[in-house]
């Protein structure tokens, strides 16, 4: 499935609006990142995206296993052996980045680490996680939700310069 933008679709919903947002963001660097790929110049957004995944897996990965903890989820072993093999993937690809790969390439191989890994994790695992913490608090979802945020404490929120 190669040069094929993610539209977001309802599909991909899990329930939860924060987490919604949190991949629509992803899938909005993913587009970006396959836009600048296909119009040939993609080396310095190649370069920008990985510093975004990192921050993104730091970040939105976090929230989750932090819910997965406080809710004691009971398929967390699982879901974040999962997430450790993402962060390998990316780590692995930003290195043969570093080792002169040619962006296009990594892009490529980008491309098909997301479109068949990420979406069905977000379909799959994400929904099962998402739904599970919706039944440990009894389908209130702003109770759920002010929880989640004090979690995230500012994600994807800009940074101050010092």
């Amino acid at each position: 499935m190669r040069n094929a933008k993610i539209v977001w679709k309802n599909d991909l919903a899990t329930g939860l609006e924060l987490i919604d947002k949190q991949h629509k963001q992803f899938i909005k660097l993913f587009n970006k990142l396959l836009d600048s790929s296909i119009k040939g110049n993609d080396a310095g957004i190649v370069v920008d995206s990985f510093m975004f995944l990192k921050y993104y897996i730091l970040e939105h990965f976090g929230v989750e296993e932090s819910a997965m903890l406080e809710y004691k989820y009971p398929h967390s072993a699982q879901h974040k052996n999962m997430h450790q093999y993402f962060r390998n993937e990316i780590e692995r690809l930003e290195l043969s980045l570093k080792n002169n790969t040619p962006p296009h390439e990594v892009t490529i191989k980008l491309n098909y680490l997301i479109v068949n890994w990420f979406l069905n994790h977000i379909k799959v695992e994400d929904k099962k996680l998402c739904t599970y913490l919706l039944s440990e608090v009894e389908g209130d979802k702003q109770k759920l939700l002010g929880r989640l945020n004090k979690i995230v404490k500012g994600f994807f929120q800009p940074k101050m310069k010092t």
